[in-house]
């Protein structure tokens, strides 16, 4: 199992600016669906793990479960940064459903794909400003995830919240991901500098 290591300011700074994405991203003419945030933000920080992987996916459809040691010894120093994060949100983490089930009603309102077709191009933005890697960039996503979780717990019981973001990391980091954007041949993205 990897080693957790405690959040920098950058991935706390980069975690702020992720709900501040996010929460806008998302709002209908209803409003920002709670468990579709919350589930976004941890479905993002699945999204970062998975990718720094590396792994050979060629042939695999986007939305398909894809299985790995990677996530199984990753997944935990997610969740554990997550209840940290939860913890300093004056929220108790070992309220979460232990078998992350979450009932149809509080179902987020996007599939995974569609939750990185919205976001990830504004959270890569996000994590590259602060200069974090694809995992620090997952554990800044866990951190706003626990952000949202406290945000919405007028309409969502926390120990819902913190439910619907489990499994939206385990959702994350097993599950094929839309590809990136190719960058233009030769053209530098705006926040590289060398």
């Amino acid at each position: 199992m990897t080693d957790w290591v405690k959040p920098t300011k950058a991935q706390e700074a980069a975690a702020r600016a992720m709900v501040e994405a996010i929460v806008p991203a998302l709002r209908t003419e209803k409003g920002t669906h709670a468990e579709t945030a919350i589930a976004a933000a941890a479905r993002m920080g699945g999204t970062f793990l998975f990718r720094s992987f590396h792994l050979p996916t060629a042939g695999i459809e986007p939305g398909a479960p894809v299985f790995s040691d990677l996530a199984n010894d990753q997944g935990p120093a997610l969740m554990q940064t997550f209840a940290f994060g939860a913890v300093g949100e004056g929220l108790d983490p070992t309220t979460m459903n232990r078998d992350m089930q979450v009932p149809d009603q509080n179902r987020p309102l996007l599939t995974v794909n569609q939750t990185q077709s919205k976001l990830e191009p504004a959270l890569r933005a996000i994590a590259a400003k602060h200069r974090l890697t694809d995992v620090q960039a997952a554990h800044a996503c866990a951190l706003a995830a626990a952000k949202l979780v406290k945000m919405t717990v007028q309409v969502l019981p926390p120990h819902m919240g913190l439910t619907v973001a489990a499994y939206g990391f385990v959702e994350g980091s097993k599950t094929m991901p839309i590809a990136l954007p190719a960058a233009a041949p030769g053209k530098k993205p705006w926040y590289r500098f060398w």
